[in-house]
């Protein structure tokens, strides 16, 4: 099975060239990134229209992280050419961005996958391949103003790129003590200890999940991590061991998704309900999640997607958990470009798609995407 790291390897080589608040409680802004367009686009989105552009910043191609800061202040976006580099914008008050002084950042080698803690302070970032075919992790401080600065060495972590499968993708622990990076090719989720000064250990321990490991996301209330497994189309479950910062397998993990090739995953803010999009089903399968952070399916999944081919790559659930949102990782014929879809969260957790047309967003490929909630 075609997984989603070569789908986004094969469209790069296709198609690359060689501190206001934010709006009022309620407000959200989806941010799109287009790995093949140049662009970054925002959205504001909720359940009284259709998504309104608010954004629309170049940066470079190959954008296949898009990350913020813990208080919405700030977003940040990869890049690989034509500069490897971290991309900050601070968030303005109706969701237009800003470029933070002093960046971007260049970077050594192509960077591959980010993320924040949470408590504000660091950036943890994954680069690779390097000459040798291995990927690296490297902390960076993050200053008042937003911008990253390198901390310490970095710190080889194995395999990356073509060499050893698709994008690993990085979280930090609810108490900013640990980063968990998922090894695709190898099936595992490796631990490394993250201090006070942004650097990062050498490897720990290491937990097997289920073939082809991605988009690792802790549950709101920091008891779990989750991941999506696209080899064998499952979702791993781990609790969180807050005093050694090791994962113990939920059981019955892995717990089957019902479609193939999960992607990214979404919660909802309670913890309640947890979605995966299938990208090679072009549907969503939701879960209702256990006391013991075991997975149920929720009846009538998994739910509608887009249309054959669109290929839905990440959810997202809105603050008062009663809207999900779908991006696609692109497009069908004669309109191969990203849409955004639309659904309503019934108080069992089903998905009733909206009514309306699916939107444009005029990207071609977009494999990294966000939903910033406003304060």
């Amino acid at each position: 099975m075609m997984s989603l790291g070569v789908l986004a390897t094969a469209a790069l080589l296709i198609l690359l060239p060689a501190s206001p608040a934010l709006g009022a409680p309620g407000t959200e802004y989806l941010y799109v990134a287009g790995a093949a367009s140049d662009r970054l686009l925002g959205y504001r989105v909720g359940a009284d229209g259709a998504p309104r552009l608010v954004a629309d910043v170049p940066t470079g191609f190959g954008n296949l992280s898009v990350k913020e800061s813990a208080d919405h202040r700030f977003l940040y976006v990869l890049t690989i050419t034509p500069a490897a580099a971290i991309f900050a914008y601070e968030i303005g008050a109706g969701g237009d961005l800003s470029p933070v002084p002093g960046t971007p950042t260049v970077l050594s080698e192509p960077p591959l996958g980010m993320n924040l803690s949470p408590d504000g302070k660091h950036l943890v970032l994954l680069t690779g391949p390097s000459l040798d075919g291995g990927a690296h992790l490297q902390g960076y401080s993050v200053a008042a103003n937003g911008a990253p600065t390198p901390q310490g060495v970095p710190v080889a972590i194995g395999p990356a790129g073509i060499a050893g499968g698709p994008v690993p993708m990085p979280v930090v622990s609810p108490d900013s003590l640990n980063v968990y990076v998922s090894n695709y090719s190898g099936g595992t989720m490796t631990r490394f200890e993250l201090r006070s000064d942004s650097t990062v250990s050498a490897a720990r321990e290491s937990v097997r999940t289920g073939g082809g490991p991605v988009s690792p996301t802790f549950s709101p209330d920091g008891q779990f991590v989750y991941t999506s497994n696209e080899h064998t189309s499952s979702v791993s479950a781990f609790r969180y061991q807050p005093t050694t910062g090791a994962l113990v397998e939920v059981p019955g993990s892995p717990f089957p998704a019902t479609g193939l090739t999960p992607h990214g995953i979404g919660l909802s803010p309670d913890g309640r309900f947890l979605y995966t999009p299938n990208a090679l089903t072009d549907d969503v399968t939701g879960f209702a999640v256990q006391p013991d952070g075991a997975l149920r399916p929720l009846p009538g999944s998994p739910f509608p997607g887009g249309p054959v081919g669109t290929m839905p790559g990440q959810v997202f659930v809105s603050s008062d958990g009663q809207r999900l949102y779908a991006v696609d990782l692109a497009g069908t014929s004669p309109t191969p470009t990203v849409a955004l879809r639309g659904y309503r969260i019934e108080p069992d957790g089903a998905l009733t798609p909206d009514a309306g047309e699916a939107v444009g967003t005029g990207l071609l490929f977009s494999a990294a995407s966000l939903l910033v909630a406003g304060r």
